[in-house]
């Protein structure tokens, strides 16, 4: 790719090593953001979301798993009372009371561990997807384009979604503690109504490692896209896909381009994820003077705005960056 940054912010520098680039590769850059400038403006449009049902099975079926989940755990049902009276009056009553309300819990707790995997596996596919074929001049290459937005922003939804509602139930963590300190005695069981719940430990500890992050979910999209863009050689042409991304969606917020509430709400979204995974991606980070992004500019255009219930949209960008605060 070739020096987007002057395309994006109208200036005439760019990334480090983009003046001994071709002019194929810039003409490339050019076209590419061309089209996103182009078609973002009607990201909401429910023929985005059927284009990804027929394209990417998978990444749609990821969805309507993760909508699911969020149905389920925004309908948690703690055990604090239980884990309470066990912890204060360690009876082996109170302590399979305690399990049998924890157990299903946890359970869920799998699932959502489990789905996370699945988001993993599912990240590199979609960058990979923008980033082989960035520059070509199909027509049709645009909408295949919007479907990749569309889904990488719905995935990214999901994630805020969740890490938010885990930030709102502070039994999850409390109850998954207790599951974990009592686990290998109650692993002892022949009661099947616990024995149901018993977890791996390997699994276990992964689970425990995953929801020790404040925010579980979309740190396994930063991790999984800043992994693909360092091992697959691809690092610049990815920043500058998700440059040309943010740039067409701050541009149809800005400009009140969006043919309805939902493209603009969708063109935030994808200007948050990108601004946060160019922030991970990029050595130096999203807030540095050579970055493709103008992050000052996104969080002003952001600033009133919300992605998650009420917070703002501004917060959720500097709470998942790593050198915006």
């Amino acid at each position: 790719m070739g020096s987007l940054l002057s395309l994006l912010r109208g200036g005439s520098g760019g990334h480090s090593g983009g003046l001994s680039r071709s002019s194929r590769e810039t003409q490339a850059s050019a076209r590419f953001a061309k089209q996103f400038n182009e078609f973002i403006f009607n990201l909401g449009d429910v023929r985005n979301a059927q284009y990804v049902e027929e394209n990417f099975p998978e990444g749609n079926r990821i969805l309507r798993v993760g909508l699911e989940l969020l149905e389920r755990v925004s309908a948690y049902n703690d055990g604090s009372n239980e884990v309470r009276m066990a912890i204060s009056q360690p009876t082996q009553e109170n302590e399979e009371a305690a399990w049998r309300k924890v157990g299903p819990s946890v359970a869920l707790l799998r699932e959502c561990f489990e789905f996370a995997q699945s988001v993993e596996k599912v990240i590199p596919d979609v960058l990979e997807e923008l980033s082989s074929h960035a520059g070509d001049a199909d027509p049709q290459r645009a909408d295949r384009n919007r479907g990749l937005a569309r889904l990488l922003a719905d995935l990214m939804q999901n994630a805020f979604a969740f890490d938010a509602l885990k930030a709102s139930i502070p039994a999850i963590q409390n109850d998954f503690s207790y599951y974990r300190r009592t686990l290998s005695r109650s692993a002892q069981t022949q009661d099947v109504n616990i024995a149901r719940y018993i977890i791996p430990h390997d699994v276990s500890n992964q689970m425990s490692l995953f929801y020790a992050y404040h925010n579980p979910m979309v740190r396994t999209v930063i991790d999984s896209a800043t992994k693909f863009a360092q091992e697959s050689g691809n690092q610049q042409i990815v920043l500058d896909c998700l440059s040309a991304l943010a740039a067409g969606s701050a541009s149809t917020v800005k400009h009140a381009r969006a043919d309805s509430a939902k493209s603009e709400r969708m063109c935030m979204l994808v200007l948050v994820t990108c601004c946060i995974l160019y922030d991970w991606i990029s050595p130096k980070g999203v807030s540095d003077a050579q970055s493709g992004i103008d992050a000052k500019a996104a969080l002003d255009l952001v600033s009133e705005r919300t992605l998650v219930d009420s917070t703002p949209a501004d917060k959720v960008l500097r709470a998942n960056c790593r050198t915006l605060r």
